[in-house]
């Protein structure tokens, strides 16, 4: 286990700087009689190309007993008691006064995603009317797109492990309902801005822009590291998955351990290359440091999830990749003729990652030495 302390980079905005560094994902409080397990997990498949986008999901194993009209009784004795119009509730839950309406009125079945936001706002309410959730994680993950049910459940059960094994239970908050901020939609950075985050963070480590980041010994105060051998308690069948069968489609997994979220325990995934175990790592580091939210219901394996906004997926890899390989070192080599291999073996990262900055860099075209001209 190795232990982080707090890089700050300058790049970010708070109230008075560039940056609003927000650790505050969502909060979330027990459905049955066991707290919520909030768990952070990055997945992903070997092969880039059978890769889903990378994203953060509140996974419930399993839903249980959601009867239709329990859930609608339930629904209207609670947004009844409490003196809620429909509308009111709509903007509380973050589900449409049309949607709400309808089912109210029994007019067809809520899906998934209704349904996940109604039983979290229940409450101890939605136990008492049969409506539960077994257990439900905070999971972050990039996928194959076959990945398996065995590999989802290691991985919780790692979690579990780690938040126990920290001497502290995770933290039960009261508060079901979505915030104004949870419901917002996200805030797409520009290119440019990130560019700047990426050369910050580089700046606050004293690393130059023109030298290989050796980032699985980025600190972060407050966070712990992991390997699957470290986790203390995970049954060894899961452990063995884990790093054997399993290993393909996780690379790093990130665990809150207090409700303000200023501890966090990441695991990595240790039997892939580093080159691909830095990228992960600091792709985990900067969902983090930048506070993303969960607003879509996905289903993964047998479970049902919240997922991250696309663009902040887009963005916390982006700031990956950037830290690793800085804009003027990759446009330099490159005009001077540099392969992604020679550019990737001097940063430490795969041959794969350096075309994706010189494709995004809009320098794919000086890179294959492609001629443009008018026909006369």
């Amino acid at each position: 286990m190795t232990s982080l302390s707090r890089a700050r980079p300058m790049a970010f905005r708070s109230s008075s700087t560039l940056f609003l560094i927000m650790t505050a994902f969502a909060r979330y409080a027990p459905i049955a009689d066991r707290a919520l397990d909030v768990v952070r997990t990055c997945v992903r498949s070997t092969l880039w190309e059978d890769c889903a986008p990378c994203q953060g999901v509140l996974l419930a194993r399993k839903i249980m007993k959601t009867d239709k009209q329990a859930l609608i009784r339930a629904l209207k004795k609670k947004r009844e008691s409490e003196g809620l119009s429909i509308r009111a509730l709509s903007e509380r839950v973050g589900i449409s006064f049309s949607t709400l309406a309808r089912i109210e009125r029994g007019e067809g079945e809520p899906d998934n995603n209704s349904t996940i936001r109604i039983i979290e706002w229940l409450g101890p309410d939605a136990q008492n009317a049969g409506l539960s959730f077994e257990s439900v994680a905070l999971v972050h993950f990039r996928a194959a797109k076959n990945v398996q049910s065995k590999t989802v459940h290691c991985l919780l059960q790692a979690a579990e492990q780690l938040v126990r094994n920290s001497n502290k239970g995770f933290p039960v908050s009261e508060d079901f309902a979505e915030t104004d901020s949870e419901l917002a939609g996200s805030i797409a950075l520009a290119k440019s801005e990130m560019e700047e985050m990426a050369t910050g963070l580089r700046g606050d480590l004293e690393v130059a822009l023109n030298a290989p980041l050796d980032a699985l010994n980025f600190r972060i105060d407050g966070v712990d590291v992991y390997t699957v051998s470290d986790v203390r308690g995970l049954d060894a069948n899961c452990a063995r998955f884990l790093l054997g069968p399993g290993g393909r489609e996780w690379s790093a997994m990130s665990v809150p351990l207090d409700i303000t979220e200023d501890r966090w325990a990441i695991l990595r995934n240790d039997s892939h290359t580093l080159e691909r175990q830095k990228v992960t790592y600091l792709e985990e580091c900067w969902h983090i440091l930048l506070g993303h939210k969960l607003t879509r219901i996905a289903k993964v394996a047998d479970a049902f999830g919240r997922t991250y906004d696309s663009t902040e997926e887009h963005d916390a890899f982006y700031l990956a990749s950037a830290t690793m390989l800085p804009e003027v070192e990759v446009r330099s080599q490159v005009t001077a003729g540099k392969s992604a291999a020679e550019i990737a073996a001097w940063f430490g990262t795969s041959p794969e990652l350096v075309e994706y900055r010189i494709k995004r860099l809009g320098l794919w075209r000086i890179y294959k030495n492609k001629g443009v001209g008018l026909n006369d």
